[in-house]
């Protein structure tokens, strides 16, 4: 590999995940981004639904109250290897993150 190579060039997971936690922080109304992309790839029959039904639950319940919220912004925070699984069925492709600072480390 090269240098120039994307994979170098690639944002760190733990950063990319505390600026989609911070967007989402000043941005709330943006989890209808996710929830259309759920919706897309649900209707499309992807051949795994558990990663959309358990980012659907999280997001409709954060959208239930602050503190609810607060747990969602959290777990994306967070640098939990055991989140992986899920995290790497991200619905969030397509928030405008270009210029969202990121959240101090949890």
């Amino acid at each position: 590999m090269s240098a120039a190579d994307f994979h170098y060039l690639r944002e760190d997971r733990e950063i990319l995940w505390r600026r989609i936690a911070a967007h989402i922080q000043r941005h709330p109304s943006d989890l209808s981004i996710a929830m259309e992309n759920l919706d897309r790839w649900e209707a499309l029959g992807r051949v795994h639904p558990g990663p959309i039904h358990d980012w659907r639950n999280r997001i409709l319940k954060a959208r239930q109250s602050p503190g609810s919220m607060r747990e969602l912004i959290d777990f994306l925070a967070a640098p939990n290897h055991d989140s992986e699984p899920i995290k790497s069925c991200s619905p969030f492709v397509g928030l405008p993150l270009a210029v969202a600072p990121v959240l101090p480390d949890v």
